[in-house]
């Protein structure tokens, strides 16, 4: 069959050229914006090494450290896996592991699994998504928590049925989970790390009775994450905790306030 006088397969060639040109322009592209996206992360964490070392970890009468060994880490991930998320093309990213490792200070993470275009459940491909550990603060119930920030997915060796996924599908495939790497991100679950820090600070009062009474007070506690230090198999984390003015509170009984 001709179309327009050109064979129907030199047509179907030239498009999958085109179509291959494309998605090498992207990969160009993606390889720019995952390193920009690395080093901006990698250079942050030098600097905090850099102003470690001149001014030390703890830098104020108001900051604690907490450390977390990266085996804790670890297990905390992996509790929140295996997890599936559609994103748009008809394809479903599955991931079932995780590896993480701590270097040039970045809690950096890999998470392994697969992608697949769900009109064809057997074709699929070996996934990694990497990035790195981020955005630590405490949250409404008192909790450390962060987030993982994905820079890079990876698409190789396809699995399941043989040559099911030629050169020219897989990268079609990678663009489409190029492209999705922010959804991935939004619907990867936060990291709680098992620490409880009080939002507020409460005194007790004693008294009516005798010479001297005094009522209970309460005094907010403003929590910050100061420094993130990923070094020797541990994350350590350095909080400021800033006090509010102490506020007396009138104590009460069954019958009301005294």
């Amino acid at each position: 069959m001709r179309n327009g006088g050109v064979p129907a397969r030199m047509v179907v060639t030239l498009c999958s050229t085109l179509l291959l040109a494309a998605c090498r322009t992207d990969q160009a592209a993606r390889e720019l914006l995952t390193e920009r996206a690395q080093l901006t992360r990698e250079i942050a964490g030098y600097r905090a090494l850099d102003d470690v070392m001149q001014r030390g970890i703890v830098q104020h009468p108001n900051e604690i450290m907490l450390s977390v060994t990266d085996t804790l880490m670890r297990t905390l991930l992996q509790a929140s896996l295996p997890i599936s998320v559609p994103i748009p093309g008809d394809v479903r990213v599955d991931l079932q592991s995780i590896n993480l490792a701590f270097a040039g200070n970045v809690a950096r993470v890999t998470l392994g699994g697969t992608a697949t275009r769900t009109a064809f459940p057997r074709a699929s491909a070996t996934l990694e998504l990497h990035g790195g550990i981020a955005e630590f603060r405490t949250d409404s119930t008192h909790t450390l928590t962060a987030r993982i920030r994905l820079d890079r997915a990876d698409l190789r060796t396809p699995t399941g049925v043989p040559n099911a996924l030629g050169a020219t599908a897989l990268s079609i495939l990678q663009n489409i989970v190029d492209r999705a790497l922010p959804q991935i991100t939004s619907s990867l679950p936060g990291v709680f790390i098992p620490v409880r820090v009080d939002r507020a600070l409460t005194l007790p009062g004693f008294g009516p009775k005798g010479a001297l009474a005094v009522n209970p007070a309460a005094a907010s506690l403003t929590i910050t994450a100061s420094r993130i230090i990923a070094f020797q198999h541990r994350l350590t984390v350095v909080l400021r905790v800033d006090r509010g003015p102490l506020i007396s509170v009138a104590a009460s009984t069954p019958d009301g306030p005294r």
